[in-house]
């Protein structure tokens, strides 16, 4: 028979054991949460690196749409890239003053690359990496490839040209072939922008859903609401969907008092804007001097009816007065009593076409790795 005192021990020793135990457990406990919010920081960090580096591509993208790469001495970027990751053939390094002031803006970008593509259909590869502000590095590398856009080297490419006035730049007879081509652009419209089907009586609809109740009007697919409503690449097909000829053109009548946006039309257009326009930026070509962006001189341009091109393939009949800052391509000539003004875009001559980007993420090409 144990004595009480021998009975106290031992559930004075039970009670160490157990609050022992409860101690370890919550040690063991207590390391598991600092772990577990270590490991949240970390990931968040590695997050904050990587929307950092993929912010970088998209500004990457932005200048070669735009044309301003920051080069040194303002030099443009390579027609092809054919460097590797150790040797690029842009390389920007935030350890170098000059460079650093081009990705402040973005964050902590560290290192940004541009070389060549590992894939036959690409242009060119971008690689960016970002540092976090615990010093977590991530690099994100993507192929881009490139639209390639036959150039628009004048204002207007028409065979009969009356009542046209072109200023920055020339007016082409139409003879030759015309330098946009009708299934390049169909795949394009397809893939960047939209296509329509019409019908006889000159309504759209969108995808060829030949549906009476999606039909649109050219005036709710053309105009624009004001300066900046981009419409993109608006691509009109023919009546059957082949190839332009004499007898699959519908005629549309374009009435909107502003367009923009890049219109090829396989229809013979009649062109009679209802209204003043609206007033929009513009820059003149550069000279032939200067011929780099600096000797652009900015203005503004009243009463535009289109930014942007309008190229018919069928006839262009022109009635009032029209003003246009870009481009217009007529391929059966231009018709009508109407006033077509017509201020030559020098952007049009190097490719960069407005509703089409100028690159494009290659599907498939997307790496991202850590330090």
């Amino acid at each position: 028979m144990k004595t009480p005192d021998a009975e106290s021990g031992g559930v004075l020793i039970g009670a160490l054991l157990i609050s022992l135990l409860l101690a370890m457990l919550g040690g063991v406990a207590m390391n598991l949460a600092m772990t577990e919010t270590a490991a949240s920081a970390r990931h968040m960090e590695e997050k904050n690196g990587l929307l950092l580096a993929e912010s970088g591509v998209e500004q990457v993208v932005a200048w070669l749409t735009h044309g301003d790469l920051p080069l040194p001495g303002g030099a443009p970027a390579p027609d092809r890239f054919t460097g590797a990751a150790e040797r690029p053939d842009v390389e920007l390094d935030a350890a170098r003053p000059d460079d650093n002031r081009a990705l402040a803006d973005l964050g902590r970008i560290v290192r940004t690359r541009l070389y060549g593509p590992g894939l036959p259909n690409g242009f060119c590869t971008v690689e960016v990496t970002a540092e976090s502000g615990s010093g977590v590095r991530r690099t994100v590398s993507l192929e881009l490839g490139r639209v390639e856009i036959p150039p628009l080297e004048a204002a207007v490419y028409a065979d009969s040209q009356p009542n046209v006035l072109a200023h920055w730049g020339a007016i082409t007879a139409n003879r030759p072939p015309s330098p946009w081509q009708y299934q390049v652009f169909k795949a394009y419209a397809r893939r960047f922008g939209s296509h329509y089907v019409p019908d006889r009586e000159g309504r759209l609809y969108k995808n060829g859903r030949m549906d009476p109740s999606a039909a649109l009007t050219p005036a709710e697919v053309f105009g624009s609401k004001a300066a900046g409503d981009q419409r993109g690449l608006v691509f009109v097909d023919t009546l059957d969907q082949q190839p332009p000829a004499e007898t699959n053109l519908v005629t549309l009548v374009l009435d909107s008092a502003y367009m923009e946006g890049t219109f090829f039309v396989n229809a013979h257009v009649i062109l009679r804007p209802q209204g003043r326009g609206e007033t929009i930026p513009a820059l003149s070509p550069p000279t032939e001097t200067a011929p780099a962006l600096a000797s652009r001189v900015p203005v503004n341009l009243a009463g535009v009816t289109i930014r942007g091109v309008l190229h018919a393939s069928g006839t262009l009949r022109v009635e009032g007065q029209p003003r246009v800052f870009g481009a217009v391509t007529a391929e059966r000539g231009l018709v009508g009593s109407g006033l077509l003004e017509v201020w030559y875009n020098a952007d049009l001559g190097r490719g960069r076409i407005q509703g089409l980007p100028v690159v494009f993420p290659v599907r498939g090409s997307w790496r991202e790795w850590g330090n």
